[in-house]
Protein backbone atom coordinates (compact mmCIF):
# COMPACT_ATOMS: atom_id res chain seq x y z
CA UNK A 1 0.00 0.00 0.00
CA UNK A 2 1.66 3.48 -0.78
CA UNK A 3 1.76 6.34 1.33
CA UNK A 4 -1.30 8.16 -0.49
CA UNK A 5 -3.52 4.95 0.45
CA UNK A 6 -2.63 4.81 3.86
CA UNK A 7 -3.31 8.33 4.47
CA UNK A 8 -6.29 8.24 2.85
CA UNK A 9 -7.57 5.30 4.56
CA UNK A 10 -7.10 6.53 8.00
CA UNK A 11 -8.78 9.39 7.24
CA UNK A 12 -11.96 7.80 6.13
CA UNK A 13 -11.64 5.63 8.87
CA UNK A 14 -11.47 8.67 11.17
CA UNK A 15 -14.67 9.81 9.71
CA UNK A 16 -16.47 6.84 9.69
CA UNK A 17 -15.28 6.14 13.24
CA UNK A 18 -16.76 10.09 13.76
CA UNK A 19 -20.32 9.11 12.01
CA UNK A 20 -20.92 5.94 13.96
CA UNK A 21 -21.52 7.69 16.96
CA UNK A 22 -24.65 9.28 15.26
CA UNK A 23 -28.13 8.48 15.31
CA UNK A 24 -28.63 9.15 11.69
CA UNK A 25 -27.54 8.45 8.40
CA UNK A 26 -27.93 10.10 4.78
CA UNK A 27 -29.47 7.69 2.57
CA UNK A 28 -28.57 7.46 -1.44
CA UNK A 29 -32.19 7.58 -3.27
CA UNK A 30 -31.73 8.83 -6.57
CA UNK A 31 -29.23 11.40 -8.88
CA UNK A 32 -30.03 12.97 -12.30
CA UNK A 33 -27.67 14.15 -14.46
CA UNK A 34 -28.02 14.95 -18.43
CA UNK A 35 -24.41 14.51 -19.89
CA UNK A 36 -25.82 16.48 -22.85
CA UNK A 37 -26.63 20.02 -21.17
CA UNK A 38 -24.08 22.91 -22.37
CA UNK A 39 -21.06 23.26 -19.55
CA UNK A 40 -20.19 26.94 -18.36
CA UNK A 41 -16.82 27.52 -18.58
CA UNK A 42 -15.56 23.94 -20.56
CA UNK A 43 -11.77 25.81 -20.51
CA UNK A 44 -11.49 25.91 -16.72
CA UNK A 45 -14.18 24.45 -14.18
CA UNK A 46 -16.14 21.93 -16.33
CA UNK A 47 -19.24 23.46 -14.28
CA UNK A 48 -22.49 22.18 -15.35
CA UNK A 49 -24.70 23.00 -12.44
CA UNK A 50 -24.53 25.38 -9.45
CA UNK A 51 -27.37 25.94 -7.01
CA UNK A 52 -30.55 23.81 -5.23
CA UNK A 53 -33.49 24.65 -3.85
CA UNK A 54 -37.17 22.66 -3.64
CA UNK A 55 -40.50 23.54 -2.36
CA UNK A 56 -43.64 21.33 -1.51
CA UNK A 57 -47.00 22.36 -3.38
CA UNK A 58 -50.59 20.40 -3.43
CA UNK A 59 -48.37 17.29 -1.63
CA UNK A 60 -46.00 16.99 -3.97
CA UNK A 61 -42.13 17.39 -3.88
CA UNK A 62 -39.84 19.63 -6.07
CA UNK A 63 -36.29 20.47 -6.83
CA UNK A 64 -34.85 22.95 -8.57
CA UNK A 65 -31.71 23.02 -9.95
CA UNK A 66 -29.47 25.95 -11.75
CA UNK A 67 -27.99 24.29 -15.15
CA UNK A 68 -25.31 26.33 -17.15
CA UNK A 69 -28.11 27.15 -19.74
CA UNK A 70 -31.19 25.98 -17.84
CA UNK A 71 -33.11 26.23 -14.78
CA UNK A 72 -34.59 22.64 -14.04
CA UNK A 73 -37.70 21.56 -12.30
CA UNK A 74 -38.04 17.73 -10.62
CA UNK A 75 -41.06 16.37 -8.96
CA UNK A 76 -39.38 14.06 -6.57
CA UNK A 77 -42.52 12.92 -4.28
CA UNK A 78 -41.19 9.66 -5.57
CA UNK A 79 -37.59 10.25 -4.35
CA UNK A 80 -36.22 7.50 -6.11
CA UNK A 81 -37.39 8.42 -9.49
CA UNK A 82 -36.86 12.47 -10.28
CA UNK A 83 -39.00 13.41 -12.99
CA UNK A 84 -38.45 16.41 -14.60
CA UNK A 85 -40.93 18.33 -15.22
CA UNK A 86 -39.68 21.81 -16.28
CA UNK A 87 -36.23 23.22 -18.54
CA UNK A 88 -36.48 26.82 -18.65
CA UNK A 89 -33.90 28.09 -20.95
CA UNK A 90 -31.82 31.65 -20.26
CA UNK A 91 -30.02 34.02 -22.14
CA UNK A 92 -26.52 32.71 -21.78
CA UNK A 93 -23.91 30.15 -20.20
CA UNK A 94 -23.49 31.18 -16.52
CA UNK A 95 -21.66 28.87 -13.45
CA UNK A 96 -23.88 30.83 -11.10
CA UNK A 97 -27.52 30.02 -10.49
CA UNK A 98 -29.46 30.89 -7.33
CA UNK A 99 -32.84 30.26 -5.59
CA UNK A 100 -35.38 31.19 -2.94
CA UNK A 101 -38.95 30.47 -2.63
CA UNK A 102 -42.14 32.40 -1.46
CA UNK A 103 -45.83 31.90 -1.68
CA UNK A 104 -45.52 28.72 -4.31
CA UNK A 105 -42.95 30.73 -6.64
CA UNK A 106 -39.49 29.82 -6.98
CA UNK A 107 -37.07 33.22 -7.40
CA UNK A 108 -34.13 32.69 -9.33
CA UNK A 109 -31.04 34.89 -10.16
CA UNK A 110 -27.92 34.44 -11.72
CA UNK A 111 -24.37 36.04 -11.69
CA UNK A 112 -22.25 36.31 -15.36
CA UNK A 113 -25.56 37.16 -17.40
CA UNK A 114 -27.75 40.14 -17.70
CA UNK A 115 -31.06 37.66 -17.30
CA UNK A 116 -32.18 39.60 -14.19
CA UNK A 117 -35.12 38.16 -12.23
CA UNK A 118 -36.79 34.89 -13.11
CA UNK A 119 -40.44 33.90 -11.20
CA UNK A 120 -41.46 30.37 -11.44
CA UNK A 121 -45.45 29.74 -10.28
CA UNK A 122 -45.49 26.43 -8.70
CA UNK A 123 -48.94 26.19 -7.63
CA UNK A 124 -50.15 24.12 -10.82
CA UNK A 125 -46.59 22.25 -10.82
CA UNK A 126 -48.33 18.53 -10.97
CA UNK A 127 -49.75 19.71 -14.35
CA UNK A 128 -47.28 22.85 -15.03
CA UNK A 129 -45.23 25.11 -13.81
CA UNK A 130 -45.35 28.34 -15.28
CA UNK A 131 -42.41 31.00 -15.20
CA UNK A 132 -44.68 34.45 -14.45
CA UNK A 133 -42.56 37.02 -14.67
CA UNK A 134 -38.70 37.48 -16.71
CA UNK A 135 -37.34 40.74 -16.78
CA UNK A 136 -33.68 42.51 -16.27
CA UNK A 137 -35.66 45.87 -15.72
CA UNK A 138 -35.24 46.24 -11.75
CA UNK A 139 -31.62 45.08 -12.04
CA UNK A 140 -29.45 42.77 -14.99
CA UNK A 141 -27.52 40.54 -12.08
CA UNK A 142 -27.01 39.23 -8.74
CA UNK A 143 -24.81 36.43 -7.27
CA UNK A 144 -27.44 35.22 -4.34
CA UNK A 145 -30.37 36.23 -3.33
CA UNK A 146 -32.08 36.57 -0.27
CA UNK A 147 -36.16 35.97 0.56
CA UNK A 148 -38.26 37.15 4.38
CA UNK A 149 -40.70 35.53 3.94
CA UNK A 150 -42.23 37.37 6.52
CA UNK A 151 -42.15 40.36 5.02
CA UNK A 152 -42.17 39.68 1.39
CA UNK A 153 -38.66 41.42 0.61
CA UNK A 154 -36.47 40.04 -1.85
CA UNK A 155 -32.41 41.01 -0.87
CA UNK A 156 -30.33 40.78 -4.01
CA UNK A 157 -26.57 40.47 -3.00
CA UNK A 158 -23.69 41.16 -5.54
CA UNK A 159 -24.07 41.84 -8.93
CA UNK A 160 -25.67 44.94 -9.21
CA UNK A 161 -26.03 45.75 -6.00
CA UNK A 162 -22.13 47.31 -5.25
CA UNK A 163 -21.92 48.86 -1.93
CA UNK A 164 -24.65 47.29 0.05
CA UNK A 165 -28.21 45.35 -1.05
CA UNK A 166 -30.85 45.74 -3.60
CA UNK A 167 -34.21 45.78 -2.50
CA UNK A 168 -37.85 44.45 -4.11
CA UNK A 169 -40.85 43.56 -2.83
CA UNK A 170 -43.11 41.18 -3.51
CA UNK A 171 -46.10 41.00 -0.92
CA UNK A 172 -48.51 42.80 -2.61
CA UNK A 173 -48.51 40.53 -5.79
CA UNK A 174 -45.60 37.70 -5.83
CA UNK A 175 -45.45 37.77 -9.50
CA UNK A 176 -45.09 41.65 -9.77
CA UNK A 177 -41.45 42.83 -7.82
CA UNK A 178 -41.21 46.46 -7.11
CA UNK A 179 -38.35 48.47 -6.41
CA UNK A 180 -37.92 49.57 -2.72
CA UNK A 181 -34.29 50.81 -2.73
CA UNK A 182 -30.47 50.20 -3.53
CA UNK A 183 -29.08 50.73 0.18
CA UNK A 184 -25.39 51.35 0.64
CA UNK A 185 -23.92 49.24 3.54
CA UNK A 186 -20.70 50.15 5.61
CA UNK A 187 -19.52 46.93 4.37
CA UNK A 188 -19.61 47.53 0.62
CA UNK A 189 -21.25 45.18 -1.86
CA UNK A 190 -22.14 41.35 -0.22
CA UNK A 191 -21.79 37.63 -1.20
CA UNK A 192 -24.62 36.60 0.30
CA UNK A 193 -26.79 37.12 3.35
CA UNK A 194 -29.20 35.78 5.79
CA UNK A 195 -32.67 37.75 6.93
CA UNK A 196 -34.61 36.94 10.28
CA UNK A 197 -36.69 39.63 11.62
CA UNK A 198 -35.83 42.13 9.43
CA UNK A 199 -32.13 41.88 10.01
CA UNK A 200 -29.86 41.06 7.51
CA UNK A 201 -26.49 39.07 8.72
CA UNK A 202 -24.18 39.96 5.64
CA UNK A 203 -21.70 38.09 4.70
CA UNK A 204 -19.45 40.73 2.78
CA UNK A 205 -16.37 39.17 1.79
CA UNK A 206 -13.21 39.95 2.39
CA UNK A 207 -14.94 42.81 4.45
CA UNK A 208 -16.21 40.68 6.96
CA UNK A 209 -19.68 39.63 8.79
CA UNK A 210 -22.10 42.52 8.80
CA UNK A 211 -25.16 42.96 11.11
CA UNK A 212 -27.70 45.19 10.02
CA UNK A 213 -31.45 46.61 11.38
CA UNK A 214 -33.32 46.68 7.99
CA UNK A 215 -37.02 47.89 9.14
CA UNK A 216 -36.57 50.91 7.07
CA UNK A 217 -34.68 49.60 4.05
CA UNK A 218 -34.02 53.32 3.41
CA UNK A 219 -31.68 53.56 6.57
CA UNK A 220 -30.32 50.35 7.29
CA UNK A 221 -28.73 50.64 11.02
CA UNK A 222 -25.39 48.60 11.60
CA UNK A 223 -25.58 46.47 14.50
CA UNK A 224 -22.54 44.81 15.13
CA UNK A 225 -19.65 43.41 12.20
CA UNK A 226 -16.40 41.42 12.86
CA UNK A 227 -13.32 41.09 10.32
CA UNK A 228 -13.32 37.41 9.37
CA UNK A 229 -9.92 37.34 7.90
CA UNK A 230 -11.27 35.16 4.81
CA UNK A 231 -13.90 35.80 2.26
CA UNK A 232 -17.22 35.24 4.18
CA UNK A 233 -19.24 33.74 1.74
CA UNK A 234 -22.84 32.37 3.54
CA UNK A 235 -24.28 32.05 6.94
CA UNK A 236 -27.11 31.12 9.01
CA UNK A 237 -28.51 31.27 12.46
CA UNK A 238 -29.38 28.63 14.70
CA UNK A 239 -33.15 28.23 15.58
CA UNK A 240 -32.57 30.33 18.80
CA UNK A 241 -31.11 33.34 17.10
CA UNK A 242 -27.95 32.71 19.89
CA UNK A 243 -25.19 31.68 17.69
CA UNK A 244 -24.50 32.52 14.11
CA UNK A 245 -22.48 30.16 11.86
CA UNK A 246 -20.46 31.12 8.53
CA UNK A 247 -18.36 30.04 5.46
CA UNK A 248 -15.47 31.55 4.38
CA UNK A 249 -14.59 30.10 0.70
CA UNK A 250 -10.84 32.06 0.31
CA UNK A 251 -8.32 30.87 0.97
CA UNK A 252 -8.96 27.10 1.40
CA UNK A 253 -8.81 25.23 4.69
CA UNK A 254 -10.31 27.53 6.28
CA UNK A 255 -13.45 25.91 9.05
CA UNK A 256 -17.04 27.05 9.72
CA UNK A 257 -17.15 29.98 12.18
CA UNK A 258 -19.62 30.36 15.33
CA UNK A 259 -20.03 34.05 15.94
CA UNK A 260 -21.81 34.41 19.43
CA UNK A 261 -25.05 36.52 18.91
CA UNK A 262 -25.98 36.78 22.27
CA UNK A 263 -24.54 40.20 23.07
CA UNK A 264 -26.01 42.08 19.39
CA UNK A 265 -28.82 44.54 21.40
CA UNK A 266 -25.53 45.41 22.37
CA UNK A 267 -23.58 45.54 19.63
CA UNK A 268 -21.24 43.00 20.40
CA UNK A 269 -20.34 40.02 18.53
CA UNK A 270 -17.52 37.54 18.66
CA UNK A 271 -15.88 34.43 17.05
CA UNK A 272 -16.83 31.86 19.83
CA UNK A 273 -15.27 28.13 17.90
CA UNK A 274 -15.08 26.64 14.62
CA UNK A 275 -15.07 23.09 13.35
CA UNK A 276 -13.52 21.88 10.15
CA UNK A 277 -13.86 17.87 8.84
CA UNK A 278 -11.43 17.07 6.30
CA UNK A 279 -11.88 14.05 4.18
CA UNK A 280 -9.18 14.33 1.26
CA UNK A 281 -6.16 14.13 0.87
CA UNK A 282 -4.54 17.73 0.36
CA UNK A 283 -2.23 18.88 -2.19
CA UNK A 284 -1.19 21.51 -4.32
CA UNK A 285 -2.13 23.75 -1.65
CA UNK A 286 -5.63 23.25 -2.17
CA UNK A 287 -7.82 21.42 1.06
CA UNK A 288 -11.65 21.42 2.38
CA UNK A 289 -14.10 24.04 1.66
CA UNK A 290 -16.77 24.30 3.45
CA UNK A 291 -19.44 26.36 0.78
CA UNK A 292 -23.04 26.66 1.69
CA UNK A 293 -24.15 26.19 5.20
CA UNK A 294 -27.89 25.82 6.76
CA UNK A 295 -30.00 24.98 9.58
CA UNK A 296 -32.76 22.91 10.19
CA UNK A 297 -33.94 22.59 13.89
CA UNK A 298 -30.73 21.80 15.30
CA UNK A 299 -28.91 20.31 12.34
CA UNK A 300 -26.79 21.95 10.14
CA UNK A 301 -26.00 20.76 6.44
CA UNK A 302 -22.85 21.87 4.96
CA UNK A 303 -21.88 21.69 1.54
CA UNK A 304 -18.18 20.94 1.24
CA UNK A 305 -17.73 21.12 -2.17
CA UNK A 306 -14.95 17.65 -2.75
CA UNK A 307 -16.38 16.48 0.78
CA UNK A 308 -19.95 16.19 -0.41
CA UNK A 309 -22.93 17.18 2.26
CA UNK A 310 -22.14 16.58 6.19
CA UNK A 311 -24.40 17.17 8.82
CA UNK A 312 -23.94 18.11 12.20
CA UNK A 313 -25.70 17.96 16.03
CA UNK A 314 -25.55 21.74 16.87
CA UNK A 315 -27.93 20.86 19.83
CA UNK A 316 -24.71 22.48 21.84
CA UNK A 317 -23.82 24.71 19.36
CA UNK A 318 -20.42 25.02 20.85
CA UNK A 319 -19.91 21.83 20.14
CA UNK A 320 -21.09 20.40 16.67
CA UNK A 321 -20.81 16.72 16.60
CA UNK A 322 -20.66 15.32 12.76
CA UNK A 323 -23.61 12.79 12.37
CA UNK A 324 -23.40 11.45 8.87
CA UNK A 325 -21.53 12.97 5.67
CA UNK A 326 -22.40 11.58 1.55
CA UNK A 327 -19.81 12.33 -0.82
CA UNK A 328 -21.44 13.42 -3.74
CA UNK A 329 -17.64 13.95 -5.86
CA UNK A 330 -16.38 10.32 -4.79
CA UNK A 331 -14.74 11.03 -8.45
CA UNK A 332 -11.91 12.96 -6.13
CA UNK A 333 -9.71 11.28 -3.67
CA UNK A 334 -7.52 14.13 -3.41
CA UNK A 335 -8.60 17.71 -3.19
CA UNK A 336 -8.33 19.65 -6.40
CA UNK A 337 -10.25 22.91 -5.98
CA UNK A 338 -13.72 23.87 -7.12
CA UNK A 339 -15.59 20.78 -7.49
CA UNK A 340 -18.31 18.91 -5.94
CA UNK A 341 -21.55 19.70 -3.54
CA UNK A 342 -22.71 23.44 -3.96
CA UNK A 343 -25.68 23.58 -2.00
CA UNK A 344 -28.14 21.69 -0.19
CA UNK A 345 -31.83 21.76 0.72
CA UNK A 346 -33.31 20.17 4.14
CA UNK A 347 -36.77 21.74 4.57
CA UNK A 348 -38.91 19.42 3.06
CA UNK A 349 -41.78 17.54 4.72
CA UNK A 350 -40.33 14.21 3.72
CA UNK A 351 -37.21 14.77 5.78
CA UNK A 352 -35.63 14.25 2.54
CA UNK A 353 -32.32 16.48 1.73
CA UNK A 354 -31.68 17.68 -1.80
CA UNK A 355 -27.85 18.35 -2.51
CA UNK A 356 -26.25 19.70 -6.10
CA UNK A 357 -23.24 18.49 -7.79
CA UNK A 358 -21.59 20.89 -9.92
CA UNK A 359 -20.20 18.53 -12.25
CA UNK A 360 -22.50 15.19 -11.08
CA UNK A 361 -26.53 17.01 -10.96
CA UNK A 362 -28.80 16.57 -8.62
CA UNK A 363 -28.63 13.99 -5.87
CA UNK A 364 -31.98 13.44 -3.25
CA UNK A 365 -30.56 11.97 -0.01
CA UNK A 366 -32.76 10.59 2.61
CA UNK A 367 -31.29 11.69 6.12
CA UNK A 368 -33.06 8.97 8.50
CA UNK A 369 -32.12 7.42 11.71
CA UNK A 370 -30.40 4.12 12.32
CA UNK A 371 -32.02 1.60 14.47
CA UNK A 372 -30.31 1.34 17.70
CA UNK A 373 -28.69 -1.84 18.95
CA UNK A 374 -30.02 -3.12 22.51
CA UNK A 375 -26.21 -4.00 23.38
CA UNK A 376 -22.79 -2.87 22.57
CA UNK A 377 -21.27 -4.55 19.74
CA UNK A 378 -18.60 -7.18 20.35
CA UNK A 379 -16.07 -6.73 16.85
CA UNK A 380 -15.58 -9.98 14.85
CA UNK A 381 -12.58 -11.07 14.85
CA UNK A 382 -11.62 -11.60 10.66
CA UNK A 383 -8.66 -12.38 8.50
CA UNK A 384 -8.74 -9.85 4.77
CA UNK A 385 -6.15 -11.24 2.66
CA UNK A 386 -4.41 -9.93 0.47
CA UNK A 387 -4.85 -7.04 0.98
CA UNK A 388 -4.02 -4.50 -1.43
CA UNK A 389 -5.73 -6.80 -3.68
CA UNK A 390 -6.25 -6.88 -7.17
CA UNK A 391 -9.05 -9.66 -8.59
CA UNK A 392 -10.34 -11.88 -5.47
CA UNK A 393 -10.17 -11.43 -1.80
CA UNK A 394 -10.72 -14.36 1.36
CA UNK A 395 -12.02 -13.76 4.25
CA UNK A 396 -11.38 -15.65 6.96
CA UNK A 397 -12.81 -16.00 10.62
CA UNK A 398 -11.78 -18.39 13.40
CA UNK A 399 -13.42 -21.95 13.34
CA UNK A 400 -14.37 -21.19 17.32
CA UNK A 401 -16.42 -18.09 16.09
CA UNK A 402 -17.90 -19.89 12.98
CA UNK A 403 -21.54 -18.84 12.86
CA UNK A 404 -24.04 -17.13 9.68
CA UNK A 405 -22.46 -14.13 8.83
CA UNK A 406 -23.25 -11.76 6.05
CA UNK A 407 -20.36 -9.34 4.48
CA UNK A 408 -20.83 -5.51 2.88
CA UNK A 409 -19.07 -3.74 0.52
CA UNK A 410 -18.97 -0.09 0.05
CA UNK A 411 -17.67 3.16 -1.19
CA UNK A 412 -15.85 5.94 0.68
CA UNK A 413 -19.65 7.33 -0.45
CA UNK A 414 -21.59 4.43 1.05
CA UNK A 415 -22.67 2.84 -2.12
CA UNK A 416 -23.21 -0.58 -1.87
CA UNK A 417 -21.29 -1.95 -3.99
CA UNK A 418 -21.33 -5.93 -3.25
CA UNK A 419 -22.95 -8.18 -0.51
CA UNK A 420 -22.97 -11.94 0.35
CA UNK A 421 -24.24 -14.13 3.27
CA UNK A 422 -22.94 -17.24 4.64
CA UNK A 423 -24.60 -19.82 6.90
CA UNK A 424 -21.50 -21.38 9.48
CA UNK A 425 -18.53 -20.81 7.32
CA UNK A 426 -14.90 -19.69 7.89
CA UNK A 427 -13.90 -18.75 4.84
CA UNK A 428 -15.32 -17.53 1.13
CA UNK A 429 -14.09 -15.38 -1.72
CA UNK A 430 -14.84 -12.00 -2.71
CA UNK A 431 -14.37 -11.41 -6.65
CA UNK A 432 -13.65 -8.11 -7.41
CA UNK A 433 -12.59 -8.23 -11.34
CA UNK A 434 -15.03 -5.54 -11.95
CA UNK A 435 -14.06 -2.72 -9.61
CA UNK A 436 -11.79 -0.20 -10.22
CA UNK A 437 -8.83 0.64 -8.62
CA UNK A 438 -8.97 2.68 -5.10
CA UNK A 439 -10.40 2.49 -1.72
CA UNK A 440 -13.46 0.30 0.12
CA UNK A 441 -14.88 -0.74 2.96
CA UNK A 442 -15.85 -4.32 3.93
CA UNK A 443 -18.74 -4.63 6.88
CA UNK A 444 -18.85 -8.08 8.01
CA UNK A 445 -21.23 -8.85 10.33
CA UNK A 446 -22.20 -12.15 12.46
CA UNK A 447 -25.61 -13.69 13.36
CA UNK A 448 -25.15 -12.96 17.20
CA UNK A 449 -24.32 -8.80 16.04
CA UNK A 450 -20.85 -9.36 16.22
CA UNK A 451 -19.39 -6.61 13.10
CA UNK A 452 -16.02 -5.61 11.99
CA UNK A 453 -15.35 -2.61 9.56
CA UNK A 454 -12.07 -3.70 7.03
CA UNK A 455 -10.44 -0.98 4.69
CA UNK A 456 -9.90 -2.41 1.35
CA UNK A 457 -7.40 -0.62 -1.20
CA UNK A 458 -7.62 -2.68 -5.01
CA UNK A 459 -4.94 -1.87 -7.17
Amino acid sequence: MNKLHIILALLVWLSLKSEAQSDYHFQFLSRWDDNLLPIADPDNLKLQYSGCWGIAVNGHEYAVIGGAEHVLFFDITNPTTPLLRGKFQGTANTIWREFKSYKNRIYAVSDGTTEGLMIFDMSHAEDTIVRSYWSNALFNKAHTITLDTTSGRIYLNGGDATEGIIVLDVSQNPDQPTFITHASFQGGGLHDSYVRNDTIYASSGWEGYYIYDMKNPFAPNLLAHINTGGYNHNSWLNAEGTYGYYTEEIPEGRPVQIVDLQLLSMGEIEIAGGFLDKFSIEVNNHSAIPHNVYIKDHILFNSQYEDGLLAYDISNPLQPVLMSRYDTHAQNPVYNGYFGNWGNYPWLPSGNIIASDMQNGLYVLGFKATVPTTEPTEELKVQVQPNPVQDQLTLRVPAQDSEAWQWFLTNPSGQLLQRGSLNEAVETTVSLPQIPAGLYFLQIQSASGKQVVKKVVKE
